[in-house]
């Protein structure tokens, strides 16, 4: 079994939609805006033994890649300020994914100087459309980056999987950042393997498969700042 297969967690209601923009640091620098799926944030769900609000797995939310990364930034920049948008239905709903932005207005209008996409995981795997989601993808990036001014960084999905060329081609194309995590996926020491019952939450990355996300975007973060 393929280890994108072993993601059993779903799509839906990962997290409600009146928290799916949120806000930390009121810094008046550079803006930094994190646009992902569960392992950016999932809610508390007990049926499968998920008990926290950050990025699923990790073992708190200063762990989780989001918190990583904004602490090496904070480093450089004490006054950054952060949006964290989960879109996790977009991904769902990529191919009407231009129905999905109203909900995004927020993150929109937080008007990042940086843009950092983590989308792709919950996107269909059998039938997926890759002139589609490369249309939906841009749209949704030119959502977000409505001055057109932002630097916007691209990453794969954590498990390999199909999609994962079609991100890497938009980002060459718009000279945009890219950043390759499709074999942390495959590594069990980046996975929380046996620290959950329910293997879809124990595939995704524990601390130290969220340290290696951050840090990888981190590279590219850095010379925006």
């Amino acid at each position: 079994m393929a280890q994108i297969d072993k993601n059993t967690v779903a799509a839906d209601n990962q997290l409600e939609e009146s928290k799916r923009i949120s806000f930390e640091e009121d810094g008046n620098g550079i803006r930094v805006l994190f646009v992902g799926n569960s392992i950016t944030r999932h809610a508390p769900k007990e049926s499968i033994g998920w008990l926290y609000d950050w990025g699923m797995a990790a073992s708190e939310k200063e762990n989780d890649y989001v918190h990583v990364a904004k602490k090496e930034i904070l480093n450089i920049t004490p006054n950054a300020a952060f949006c964290v948008c989960q879109a996790a239905d977009w991904e769902k709903n990529y191919r009407n994914g231009e129905n999905e932005l109203e909900q995004f207005v927020k993150a929109r209008d937080f008007n990042a100087d940086i843009i950092v996409m983590r989308l792709l995981e919950n996107c269909e795997q059998k039938e997926f459309d890759a002139e589609i989601f490369e249309e939906e993808y841009g749209k949704l990036i030119n959502f977000f980056n409505k001055k057109q001014t932002a630097k916007v960084i691209i990453s794969s999905s954590f498990w390999k999987r199909v999609g994962d060329d079609t991100l890497e081609s938009i980002a060459q194309r718009n000279n945009m950042d890219f950043v390759y995590l499709g074999d942390l996926g495959e590594d069990a020491n980046m996975r929380a393997d046996g620290l959950f019952e329910h293997e879809g939450v124990a595939a995704h990355p524990g601390d130290v498969g969220m340290y290696t996300i951050a840090m990888r975007l981190f590279e590219k973060i850095k010379k925006y700042l």
